[in-house]
């Protein structure tokens, strides 16, 4: 059995990727190239526990995370997008939320926690990058101090993989609730990543990568699935039922060369692509262009529907993101989509123009 502070065991763990000068946040963008080479950058040093299996950032440190509100991660200006959110609260909603005192930590810029106020449910949030003035979200990250929330639902989308110790993270969320009430968290999957040979997918941000099996294990019972295209895996658990302590799982290596290829390909896909764009300025697309192009004399600029990220500047790299206007002006022959769930909406706003659209 494994202790519940040692799931990320860095005793046995073996490497399967690693890269250098990563931007810390790959959310974060900045008013000007010269802000946005000054950018702070870490290490991903991903490894697999021998032991649990479970795959995390070994190279991760804390003190290096500050997240405020230029923190940009809100993905809700798309329509697909905004229809995951409906079929995540879809889902939500299955599992009973009605009459229930819901508690979201990590709630962002607050659009999931709005939509669910639409539906009449009683919420309450945490997080300290949230700009907006409810006073239902409380500005900071939470914490097991946070121990009167009474809640009878605790949602956690898109926060468990930026939390170190994750299993005694839930342990200390928990015990803030009493062992009492239900959990429900969203979070990226490695099952995607390693299928797509995707390491655009990997953050130094994110330091722990989930499967299903993973999520599961906290648990003595729980039910987890996917959605958005299998990217997302969720899990919805009874908090007295959190173990503690995690089984062995079965172990199954992964090659340190399983990123290789793809790395090699894109690097082709790219040079042979002038002039090109990237539409995305995303994490997956920060990730991108810090590998493959971080001295910017490939990709001519990042498109962005997002308003917020618009006339501003990729972390490290310094690529400008703008809106698509901006095809208008400074044209390119090839788009590179950097996530498939969005394609087909991207080549709709592309129709009028001559342009090929490769996606990752």
């Amino acid at each position: 059995m494994i202790k519940k502070d040692n799931f990320s065991d860095t005793e046995d763990a073996i490497l399967i990727f690693k890269q250098e000068k990563v931007p810390v946040f790959q959310n974060k963008v900045y008013s000007s190239t010269e802000e946005a080479s000054s950018a702070s950058f870490g290490t991903v040093e991903l490894v697999q526990s021998k032991t649990s299996g479970f795959i995390f950032n070994r190279a991760f440190d804390p003190s290096l995370m500050d997240y405020d509100e230029n923190y940009q991660n809100e993905q809700g200006n798309s329509r697909v997008f905004q229809e995951h959110l409906y079929s995540v609260l879809e889902q939500l909603k299955n599992f009973g939320l009605s009459g229930k005192k819901i508690v979201e930590i990590g709630c962002g810029k607050g659009v999931f926690f709005r939509m669910m106020q639409k539906e009449g449910l009683d919420c309450w949030g945490y997080d300290p990058t949230y700009e907006g003035s409810d006073p239902r979200i409380i500005k900071e990250y939470f914490s097991v101090e946070n121990n009167d929330i009474h809640a009878d639902v605790i949602i956690m989308r898109h926060t468990l993989e930026h939390i170190p110790n994750p299993f005694s993270f839930v342990h200390e969320i928990a015990e803030a609730n009493n062992y009492k009430g239900m959990l429900f968290v969203e979070v990226p999957t490695f099952d995607w990543i390693l299928k797509k040979r995707a390491f655009w997918d990997i953050f130094f941000e994110h330091c722990n990568y989930f499967t299903e099996a993973s999520l599961g294990s906290m648990f003595d019972d729980a039910i987890t699935g996917n959605f958005f295209g299998g990217q997302y895996i969720y899990l919805w658990a009874d908090l007295s039922k959190l173990r503690d302590e995690i089984p062995q799982q079965l172990f199954q290596e992964h090659s340190s060369l399983i990123f290789s290829d793809s790395i090699e390909n894109y690097k082709k896909l790219i040079s042979d692509s002038k002039p090109i764009a990237i539409w995305g300025a995303g994490a997956k697309g920060s990730t991108f262009l810090n590998l493959l192009d971080s001295a910017k004399n490939i990709v001519s600029y990042v498109i962005d529907i997002n308003p917020a990220k618009q006339n501003k500047f990729i972390a490290c790299t310094g690529h400008p993101i703008h809106s698509p206007e901006i095809l208008e002006k400074e044209p390119v022959k090839n788009v590179i989509v950097m996530n498939e769930n969005y394609l087909k909406e991207i080549t709709t706003m592309l129709e009028a123009h001559d342009i090929n659209v490769y996606c990752l």
